[in-house]
């Protein structure tokens, strides 16, 4: 939480107890209805969790989005009727992160980061109604890749069109 006259943190804000996830940098309001609508992501499952707070700031909605394992999303988009989720191959890697940590302890170089490129999880774009439920998304396979940010998402006709900062990898040079 940041205070509004000088954007210092002045703690985190988990809507009064009700947020039991991460939560995205990337919130989207809705315009039409004032809802933010975001996501977390996890290293344990829940390993994907959908949420909407209305305008007065409550928590009104949460539920988790089967995805098979930990992959850093770190952006979605949403459309005037859907949420859109890309399921990528930037996968946490349990055995990094803790080498790391025992590194730093005995104050030897570790690889810090510990998502690693596997392309063999598979990449997906989810595409579900705004605000649920979780259970009526549809996936669509795509060719490997990594999105950090959405554009612009918007309906035209049955297809959502989304514009996204594509990559061909996650750490390619």
């Amino acid at each position: 939480e940041l205070d509004p006259t000088d954007l210092s943190t002045t703690g985190v804000h988990d809507f009064g107890g009700a947020l039991h996830t991460a939560m995205t940098a990337h919130p989207k309001i809705d315009p039409d209805t004032g809802n933010l609508h975001f996501f977390g992501y996890g290293f344990l499952p829940p390993y994907l969790t959908y949420h909407v707070a209305d305008p007065a700031g409550r928590l009104v909605h949460s539920e988790e989005i089967e995805v098979p394992g930990p992959t850093m999303i770190h952006d979605f988009a949403i459309t005037d009727t859907d949420a859109i989720f890309w399921d990528l191959p930037a996968v946490f890697d349990l055995d990094i992160a803790l080498a790391a940590v025992n590194a730093g302890k005995t104050g030897q170089k570790a690889q810090a980061f510990p998502f690693q490129w596997t392309p063999s999880y598979g990449a997906r774009i989810g595409i579900m109604p705004l605000a649920g439920p979780a259970s009526a998304i549809r996936w669509v396979d795509i060719d490997p890749c990594y999105v950090f940010h959405g554009v612009n998402a918007h309906r035209q006709g049955d297809d959502v069109v989304i514009d996204v900062c594509r990559l061909p990898s996650m750490f390619a040079a």
